[in-house]
């Protein structure tokens, strides 16, 4: 099993990719930890875990409040003494286009986009010190690769955390830390029609047709694909890869 004993966080793990991740991250030999807002959802990821041989454990958490976030990463710590892979996967569409943003949906969009994975980082480093290293993943997005008209502000905080993720590789080397990104293109998880509905003048099925005929590999990506993908840079298999931003795209952005 590639993560054997290993603890795993995943931040935003009730469903889509993040839900998809943890079982993934079970059936090879992870603890992990579901770190999410929604208890009942996230209550129900770590039964099906369970179910199927694996060891889970939900935590409540708004990432947004750093005072219960510090609360909550302190406890994980004391029930585990380690973290050995943290995936800062946990985000949203937020608002379309630049004129009608309002300060609050911005603050809101940049929080947990860019500023939840920085700060879940930051309370996360004592525990994988002490573990000799590790891995931590961000999910970023082809939006933080590519400029996107539509979605201004996800694009901006995407493209903060790509940047983010360079940084932090360079910081915490001297740790035996490894950092890196994935990049999603359009997913298929519950959140996919925010994305392409943002706007009242939006289609969905236009949207979908118009955005699926520029992916050479003719599909959207799967939640499994960006499971597996997370998979390979929280084991050992990646362990002289730091620094990357991982497009998962079908092609898109080539």
């Amino acid at each position: 099993m590639r993560l054997e004993g290993k603890v795993a966080v995943i931040s935003g793990s009730a469903s889509g990719m993040g839900r998809a991740g943890a079982n993934l991250f079970a059936k090879e030999g992870a603890k992990v930890v579901i770190l999410d807002i929604n208890q009942e959802q996230g209550e129900i990821v770590v039964e099906e875990i369970k179910r199927n041989g694996g060891e889970a454990q939900f935590y409540k958490a708004d990432l947004l409040d750093l005072n219960a976030l510090k609360h909550v990463m302190n406890i994980i710590d004391e029930q585990y003494g380690r973290i050995d892979v943290l995936w800062n996967h946990v985000g949203t569409p937020g608002p379309s286009g630049v004129e009608n943003v309002e300060e609050k949906d911005y603050d809101f969009a940049m929080g947990l986009n860019l500023k939840s994975g920085f700060f879940t980082t930051k309370y996360a480093l004592q525990s994988m010190r002490k573990a000799g290293g590790g891995s931590i993943i961000f999910t970023s997005s082809v939006s933080g690769l590519m400029a996107s008209p539509y979605s201004v502000v996800y694009s901006a905080a995407k493209g903060g955390v790509v940047n983010l993720v360079r940084s932090l590789a360079v910081h915490l080397s001297k740790d035996k830390i490894r950092v890196n990104g994935i990049c999603p293109g359009i997913t298929e998880t519950p959140m996919m029609e925010q994305f392409l509905t943002r706007s009242e003048d939006d289609d969905l099925d236009k949207n979908m047709q118009y955005i699926l005929s520029r992916y050479p590999l003719g599909r959207f990506a799967r939640a499994d694909d960006i499971a597996n993908a997370a998979l390979f840079l929280a084991s050992e298999e990646s362990g002289f890869i730091s620094g990357v931003n991982l497009p998962v795209d079908g092609g898109y952005t080539a």
